[in-house]
């Protein structure tokens, strides 16, 4: 089981689910999801050109950007012959949201720039560290536990200057 964009060979372990008619209006069902690696995902996704059309029995039918078209069979043909499988058509669809004509799909947009992401990151790190690696307090006996009786032929003074 590979990847179903034509000529991928990915195994689909390393795959992203893919929904064909893009998720919220095209529903999380088995007629409308294939698998595609990272990839082909995000080609399909955010690239304009590629188009795609999935059929009842698992073929997907890919339309190029120059107008050429591909078809890719489920795997399941080849290791299973004479499963013949088809899903059930789609549920109709929600009518889609109210949105103005200029909203299109977009890529995840940053709170920060990747240098200042970098830089609070840095920040974050450093402050830990120095949180992590401040020295114990001084005051004589008080870094041995109240209460511990050292073993015999140590004193509590010489287990208290080897603790700082």
């Amino acid at each position: 089981m590979t990847c179903r964009f034509p000529g991928c060979d990915q195994p689909t372990e390393f795959c992203d689910i893919d929904h064909t008619l893009p998720y919220p209006l095209g529903p999380t069902h088995p007629s409308n999801l294939k698998c595609l690696c990272r990839k082909h995902h995000l080609l399909k996704t955010f690239w304009t050109g590629w188009r795609d059309v999935q059929l009842p029995d698992g073929t997907i039918i890919w339309t190029a950007p120059n107008g050429h078209t591909y078809t890719t069979h489920p795997d399941s043909r080849i290791f299973l012959p004479s499963w013949h499988t088809t899903t059930a058509a789609l549920p109709p669809a929600p009518p889609p949201p109210a949105i103005g004509p200029t909203h299109t799909l977009l890529m995840p947009r940053r709170r920060r720039t990747r240098a200042a992401e970098l830089a609070h990151r840095i920040k974050r790190e450093r402050a830990h560290v120095t949180q992590r690696n401040k020295p114990p307090p001084s005051g004589g006996d008080t870094a041995v536990a109240e209460g511990f009786e050292p073993p015999d032929g140590v004193s509590r003074l010489s287990l208290s200057r080897r603790v700082h």
